[in-house]
């Protein structure tokens, strides 16, 4: 890497193992580990119908920026799949934050994260009870 790039390249290196593991971290894990969970809480009826949006907000605008950059721009997609120190970069922070899932630690984290983060969209039942309780016996 260092003859074909020179020592730019380990800069690439790293800059593409930072982004790697920022962008997985942020998009590709909570989707991989959190929409399992999401749907089987929806379909129980233990979250709003609504925190399946989300995911969608992500996918589809991610999916028409990658389209359009490489329709209007080639040469920048062309520049970047030709960066190897780069996508090396990239694969290997990639790699890392998919092998975290590994870990029960991180996954218990991430499970105490995503009741933290969603839990504005849990279906309070006993309240619901309560109230229909309280309007049957009236």
């Amino acid at each position: 890497m260092v003859k074909a790039q020179g020592w730019s390249g380990l800069l690439w290196v790293s800059l593409g193992f930072v982004i790697g593991l920022f962008v997985t971290a942020r998009i590709a894990l909570p989707i991989l580990l959190g929409l399992p969970r999401a749907i089987r809480l929806v379909a129980s009826g233990a979250v709003y119908r609504r925190l399946l949006f989300v995911p969608l907000v992500w996918i589809v605008p991610l999916a028409v920026i990658v389209f359009l950059l490489g329709f209007f721009w080639p040469s920048t997609v062309a520049w970047f799949e030709g960066n190897g120190a780069l996508s090396a970069g990239l694969w290997l922070g990639v790699i890392g934050i998919l092998l975290s899932v590994l870990s029960k630690k991180s996954r218990a984290d991430f499970e105490a994260d995503f009741d933290q983060s969603y839990q504005q969209f849990y279906v309070r039942r006993s309240a619901r009870r309560r109230r229909h309780v309280s309007t049957t016996r009236a």
